[in-house]
């Protein structure tokens, strides 16, 4: 067998392993976690989708925090840059978990969301919740505390059960009334004056949208997963406590290319967890 024509993954062999994904999975390794032949496979397949179906350049970070410890689950599968977890954060197999008043995690400073492209009309957040939180919180968002731009997805407890996508600003948000607040979320916003916000769950997917014209832009800064950062003034503040698989943010993702982008973390979260998308 000629072993130039592909690579190895734990004992099978696949043609073509993307780049991207060996660099990914070598970097898991490297900060101490397993990674199995058939996780290998689920992540290599990932990449090669996401390319092919032309969503993946729209990443400009991206997390999947299923390793059962810190140091793996803080790399970006883009950059291979490593955030930083504060306060009490569980790390469990398939998933991080935050307290709810002190964990969070921090992509750092070169995840700015302006530095990486972004704007009131260039950006995307994506969040996988397997368990959706019980408190009034921000799963992922920042906010510059004095102007209107905030940009972030919030864990909605009344008047309903609502996941509320709020970017550039908090008068262009879009609802997705559901219960639970679980499942892959996806916020975008396409145009200066058009936004959505998709929902897989196992049982299908949902949408909501708006056209609401906005000058905002995003603010000057990087977004927490598990609370809000705040930046100015500088504090941290609606911690979250559902359970997270996976997380991204970048520039738009085209409505058309939502569910596949969504299938495709769902692909990913399944054949690399042996769990199953609520």
């Amino acid at each position: 067998m000629n072993y130039s024509l592909g690579n190895m993954l734990g004992g099978s062999f696949v043609g073509g392993l993307d780049p991207d994904a060996k660099g990914y999975i070598d970097a898991v390794v490297a900060a101490g976690g397993t990674v199995s032949g058939g996780q290998k496979s689920a992540i290599n397949t990932f990449y090669k989708t996401g390319k092919s179906e032309g969503w993946y350049s729209s990443l400009k970070r991206m997390y999947l925090p299923i390793w059962a410890a810190a140091a793996p689950n803080a790399i970006d599968m883009t950059s291979l840059t490593s955030g930083t977890f504060n306060g009490t954060v569980t790390h469990a197999a398939g998933y991080i978990q935050g307290n709810g008043t002190t964990g969070y995690f921090d992509p750092g400073a070169s995840g700015n969301l302006r530095t990486l492209g972004m704007s009131g009309s260039t950006l995307h957040y994506m969040l996988g919740v397997s368990q959706e939180g019980a408190l009034l919180s921000i799963p992922i968002g920042v906010w510059d505390g004095i102007l209107a731009n905030r940009c972030q997805l919030t864990n909605e407890l009344t008047p309903t059960s609502t996941n509320l996508f709020s970017a550039p600003e908090l008068a262009a948000a879009v609802a997705n009334n559901s219960s639970p607040r679980d499942g892959i979320l996806i916020g975008s916003c396409t145009t200066a004056s058009s936004r959505y916000l998709h929902r897989r769950k196992t049982a299908g997917t949902t949408v909501g949208s708006n056209t609401i014209a906005t000058t905002a832009n995003v603010p000057d800064g990087q977004p927490y997963i598990m609370a809000r950062n705040n930046l100015s003034p500088a504090s941290t503040s609606l911690y979250y406590d559902g359970r997270i698989f996976a997380a991204s943010y970048g520039l738009a993702i085209a409505q058309a290319d939502a569910p596949k982008f969504s299938l495709a973390i769902k692909n990913l979260y399944e054949n690399t967890t042996g769990l199953t998308l609520p």
